[in-house]
């Protein structure tokens, strides 16, 4: 076999295998229902940090609003997310630096706009577990958020 064939045998393959293969969008995964409060039980882990608590989500007046509250009461922020991005508000003083609202600002706007719409990003992905739990991974910063919805 010369090497003329061989490459020409090779682009063959690579075309074909190129063709065949679709690639769809990931599907959307409804974490939200507009019409109720949704509660979570959450956890955020970035290394060895961790933040625990319960996110409650509601959408109202054409936006979704919500706060995470650690298991002793205390607030750590609230935020509303409208259809084009989502904004913190009232984050404890740990969290309340410049990057760290723009990393959470920048995961919740993909998990209220993008993920239920079926969007992909390269650094973010939303999956549901076989017990039912929702995990968003930000692989560029290397946070895990973890959702396992509850009643109400």
């Amino acid at each position: 076999m010369t090497t003329r064939s061989f490459i020409l045998i090779s682009l063959c393959a690579w075309l074909a295998a190129s063709c065949s293969t679709v690639r769809d969008a990931p599907a959307a995964v409804r974490m939200f229902d507009a019409g109720a409060t949704s509660g979570y039980q959450t956890r955020i882990r970035v290394g060895q940090a961790e933040i625990t608590g319960v996110l409650i989500v509601k959408y109202m007046h054409g936006e979704w609003r919500g706060s995470l509250i650690n298991e002793f009461g205390v607030k750590a922020f609230d935020f509303v997310a409208t259809e084009r991005k989502c904004r913190l508000l009232h984050a404890v003083p740990f969290l309340d630096k410049w990057y760290i609202r723009r990393t959470l600002e920048s995961d919740f706007t993909f998990l209220f706009r993008d993920a239920p719409n079926g969007k992909a990003t390269k650094n973010k992905r939303l999956t549901q577990t076989a017990g039912g739990a929702f995990v968003l991974k930000n692989e560029k910063r290397h946070i895990e958020y973890v959702f396992q919805p509850f009643a109400l």
